[in-house]
Formats: structure tokens, sequence, C-alpha cells
């Protein structure tokens, strides 16, 4: 069977060894978007999406989080981002830039950026909120 670009072997063994050398905003990031955490959306870390490895991606909502390191504040860096951002938002990916400064120094306020953006990205596209409430009644409950 033939695998995708983003299946190759070769990028997969690039996302196993990111995964395992993740940095602690990274990881702090992965403890609050797995599990389908965020509005009951599917993350993965370091996800290829060729030519590029994602920090974490959502598949369903072509939404992508990055947590920019020291690197990032150079001006090189920022020419880098830059081109990496046009090349995804080519493929329909909305690419979301974050600090790693910001993950350790305030958390609480990354987190609830990313909950705005998948919350943003899934009114873009029109996706269900998981977080609807039933009406009243259909629940079981008798009408008064």
């Amino acid at each position: 069977m033939k695998r995708s670009a983003a299946r190759a072997r070769d990028a997969i063994e690039f996302a196993r060894d990111q995964r395992a050398a993740a940095n602690e905003f990274a990881q702090a990031v992965w403890q609050w978007v797995r599990h389908r955490k965020i509005c009951g959306q599917k993350f993965r870390r370091e996800y290829p999406v060729p030519p590029y490895t994602a920090d974490f991606c959502c598949v369903e909502l072509k939404l992508i989080l990055e947590i920019d390191g020291a690197e990032h504040l150079t001006e090189t860096g920022q020419q880098r981002d830059r081109v990496r951002d046009e090349g995804l938002a080519g493929q329909g990916y909305r690419v979301a830039r974050i600090s790693g400064f910001d993950v350790v120094r305030d958390g609480r306020q990354v987190l609830e950026r990313i909950v705005q953006e998948v919350k943003r990205r899934m009114k873009e596209l029109g996706a269900p909120s998981p977080l609807t409430p039933l009406p009243e009644t259909g629940r079981g409950e008798k009408e008064k």
C-alpha cells in the first residue's frame, strides 16, 4: 500500500522525534488540548502537513497551533514563519501562533485564547458546537 506524503516514513519518524524532545511549552499545551478537552475537538501532536510539521493540529477544523520559542522572535524566524503560514493557508489551514513564554507566564489566558480560536474556526466552518445544551423538552422531562 502506498503512503501519502503526510504518512511517509521519514515524516512519521521526524514527528516521533519532535514529540520526544518537546519543550515545557509544548508539554503544557498538549495537556490542555489532548483527549478532546477543547470544545470536543481532537488535536494531534507534531502532525505532518507537508512540507511542514505542525506543533498541534485539529485536522477536522484545519486549525494549527504553533508554540513559538525564542528562535521565532528573530527577524529570520519571523520571515520563516510568514512563509510557512502562507503555505499552510494555501492548503486551507488557519495558523494560530502562541508565544511559549506566554504559556508559562499566563497559562490561563493562553488556554482561553486557544478556546476562542477553536470556537472561531468552528463558526467559520459551520461546525456544530458540542457545547450547545439540549432544549429542556426532549431530555425525558415532562412538560408542565
